[in-house]
């Protein structure tokens, strides 16, 4: 009885193997199919739907591609999988240590800058090292950031440089009229602008020699 067992378990783990693996995404399904057939190579529980963790194999995913922002698992019976994925969205470049790198909404870096992205890059002064998947900056700051960039843009005040020093509570941007603008980024972007708006109105065509501070709500300092 024992055998005729064995033999039934064997062959509901050969009836029930993993042969098919389909990735939804809306884009590098093929680079996501690979490394989720590597996940579930290599280990032998992934291999059978009747065995398959799929938290677990969400999480190695995630841990294997930080582009990744959420990962689901379903089994199709009676050997194939299906993996639905939603990906991070590259919403700002930050450069640190000679490095540039792409964050998603969330702050999270999730791939090394490339080139023509057309995202504003923030410098980070300290220089402090970043490892893909881990938060660099707040949430907050990265839509901030974002939504100063259009705003200066229509001002035709187009940033050159945006950098921050010891905290990203401060945002200092270079414009391409040569002075910088200074920012607090724990309030809101569209109060600020309306100030520099104000100041601009009031200097009525001369450009400050070297800056305009605007992190003291309702109003502007210039030099």
């Amino acid at each position: 009885m024992a055998g005729g067992v064995l033999v039934v378990l064997f062959g509901l783990k050969q009836v029930f193997n993993v042969n098919t693996i389909q990735v939804k995404s809306p884009s590098r399904m093929a680079e996501i199919q690979a490394e989720v057939q590597k996940l579930v190579d290599d280990r032998w529980q992934q291999r059978n739907l009747l065995t398959l963790n799929g938290a677990a194999l969400e999480d190695d995913l995630l841990k294997a591609d930080p582009m990744i922002k959420t990962a689901e698992t379903r089994r199709k019976w009676m050997n194939g999988i299906s993996v639905e994925v939603v990906l991070k969205q590259p919403s700002l470049g930050w450069s640190s240590g000679n490095q540039a790198y792409l964050l998603d909404r969330d702050g999270s870096a999730i791939g090394q800058l490339p080139p023509g992205t057309g995202l504003p890059v923030v410098i980070d002064g300290s220089n402090l090292p970043v490892e893909l998947g881990s938060r660099v900056a707040t949430a907050r700051f990265v839509g901030f950031t974002g939504e100063l960039a259009q705003a200066l843009n229509a001002l035709k005040l187009n940033p050159t440089r945006y950098e921050v020093k010891d905290t990203t509570l401060d945002l200092y941007v270079t414009t391409n009229k040569g002075y910088q603008l200074i920012f607090d980024t724990s309030r809101s972007a569209q109060d600020e602008v309306r100030d520099l708006q104000a100041l601009l109105g009031f200097l009525n065509g001369k450009v400050p020699a070297q800056y305009i501070d605007l992190r003291i709500t309702g109003k502007a300092y210039y030099k």
